[in-house]
């Protein structure tokens, strides 16, 4: 047992008041002391004035944040802090968590000790000494003058700590209200003060979450001034709860391929018990695991989005180990090169094989806007180099049509020595996208296609990610609008590969032999001059 004057001494310590003064609830549901966990001690210990915390779930980083409020009140005169979660009732919910540990900081546990005693007796005077605070549901005030406020955005005043939870659902769901976050809430705390936003990630690489993770995880290794975010990961493995003892896993051939990346290229050793635990997660979060419980950052910021156009195509390639693979181009199959066209607009090229066992394998991706056309037909040749001649270009209907020189796509690609197949218009959006959910069923997707361009100076979103993000476009005036994929910077390689899934649909293309295709197609095709004579 330590002496009531060593025990007044440790009170002068933040971190050993956190780790013995306040009680919470378990998720068994038991009553038990607050004592910070790995992910909690050091986030309590190494802590910038601006922190981004990218994370697993169930870490209990908002358990740890509410304790410091509910200690910064009650030990520092005036301290303000703010709480803004997904919903009003998630951040209610937060500061019934603080009101419950200033309820039981005189808590006695069942057979106490006599330092239970003597914790109990210090919590006993701080409530005494604080008899004026009030708890309420959406603030809490304290007899020192201090607050906490909650709320779905909090603007106006001056905070000096403030937590936004869950920013990545946020601006996945509302966008408008994290960029409300974003511009008002965080400029209500001051320079040398404290924000940390926290969250496992949604919305792939895009939106207001992904631009601040990418924001700082760009400051890692860089001397940080008190404006610039220092960037948290936390990853699955590195929790001493996930774990499943007595079950021995059997892990699929891409399970298991996938275990001995993460070990190669992390440096680890999993044990068999966290193993089993993963898979237990994979069986009922699929590839989804890897946005709750992350192994690399990279993982977290590359998931598939709810809801999307091509999302339920996207995560049985994942499932198969097809979404983001490495293997060889095949030296005897045909390249095509499938184009959305832009005049001074985006433009978007894939490559894409038949590799001669029903298969098609997308080999990359490149998009980049505002350039000429000789830019494309550079990196087009660029390719020829690497992999041999491009088969044919695979150009949309718009490709005829002529510039003020009276000049078109098409035959612009033809002087360039390519031969070209045009995709006539289709009549319906919608069956072309089911053309396109049809082809991916069937791809094996090249990790180079997840990697971003840079052209002019500038980064475009990567072929993949554009397939992960492309949604619908939100109702219009009552609802009454037929709806219609979103026209934005992610249609535009999905635009281009849905003109090449026109094609094999109409059978220009065939699966296994590349262009020798239905000869009924092939003879209808070239009677319209959709197949130029070089295919011919």
């Amino acid at each position: 047992m330590q002496s009531a004057q060593a025990l007044q001494k440790l009170l002068t310590d933040q971190e050993w008041r956190l780790n013995h003064l306040y009680w919470i609830t378990d998720k068994s549901g038991h009553l038990t002391r607050f004592n910070m966990n790995w992910a909690q001690q050091e986030l309590h210990r190494t802590a910038h004035t601006r922190n981004n915390i990218l994370k697993v779930r169930q870490l209990g980083i908002s358990t740890y944040m509410a304790l410091l409020m509910l200690d910064s009140c009650l030990f520092i005169p005036n301290f303000h802090a703010g709480i803004v979660d997904r919903t009003l009732p998630d951040a209610k919910t937060k500061l019934a968590k603080i009101k419950f540990a200033f309820e039981h900081l005189d808590h006695l546990p069942e057979n106490p000790t006599q330092t239970d005693r003597a914790l109990a007796q210090i919590g006993a005077e701080i409530k005494q000494l604080a008899a004026a605070t009030t708890i309420s549901k959406e603030s809490a005030t304290f007899h020192n003058g201090a607050e906490i406020y909650v709320g779905a955005t909090l603007r106006g005043g001056t905070l000096q700590l403030l937590h936004v939870s869950e920013l990545g659902s946020i601006a996945r769901h509302d966008p408008i209200r994290a960029g409300e976050i974003i511009s008002g809430c965080q400029e209500t705390v001051g320079h040398e003060c404290r924000i940390f936003f926290e969250s496992t990630h949604e919305g792939g690489k895009a939106g207001i979450n992904y631009e601040q993770i990418e924001a700082a995880m760009a400051n890692i290794g860089k001397e940080l001034t008190p404006l610039d975010y220092k960037f948290y990961f936390f990853p699955w493995y590195k929790h001493p709860e996930y774990h499943l003892h007595g079950w021995l896993p059997t892990p699929t051939a891409e399970q298991q391929r996938y275990f001995d990346s993460l070990e190669a290229k992390l440096n680890i050793s999993l044990t068999s018990s966290q193993k089993a635990w993963y898979l237990a997660k994979w069986r009922t979060l699929r590839s989804k695991v890897k946005q709750e419980y992350p192994s690399t950052p990279e993982e977290a910021l590359n998931n598939i989005m709810d809801g999307t156009i091509y999302s339920p195509q996207l995560y049985d390639l994942a499932e198969q180990g097809h979404l983001s693979a490495d293997f060889e181009v095949q030296p005897h199959y045909p390249i095509y090169a499938t184009w959305d066209l832009g005049m001074a607009d985006y433009m978007s090229i894939w490559w894409i094989q038949p590799n001669g066992q029903g298969k098609w394998l997308l080999l990359d991706n490149y998009t980049a806007n505002g350039l000429p056309l000789t830019h494309y037909l550079d990196i087009l040749r660029e390719h020829d180099a690497r992999w041999g001649r491009c088969t044919a270009c695979v150009l949309p209907h718009d490709s005829t049509h002529r510039d003020l020189y009276e000049n078109t796509y098409e035959s612009a690609f033809r002087k360039a020595g390519y031969s070209t197949i045009l995709v006539p218009r289709t009549q319906d959006k919608w069956g072309s996208i089911e053309n396109t959910r049809d082809l991916l069923r069937y791809c094996i997707i090249h990790s180079r296609c997840g990697e971003k361009t840079f052209a002019n100076g500038q980064s475009y979103l990567s072929g993949l990610d554009a397939l992960k993000e492309y949604r619908t476009a939100p109702p219009g005036a009552h609802g009454t609008l037929h709806p219609q994929p979103l026209h934005g910077k992610e249609s535009h390689a999905c635009d281009a590969l849905r003109t090449f899934a026109d094609a094999v649909a109409r059978g220009y293309i065939a699966p296994n032999k590349g262009w020798v295709t239905d000869p009924n197609a092939r003879k209808r095709a070239n009677n319209r001059g959709y197949i130029s004579s070089r295919l011919r």
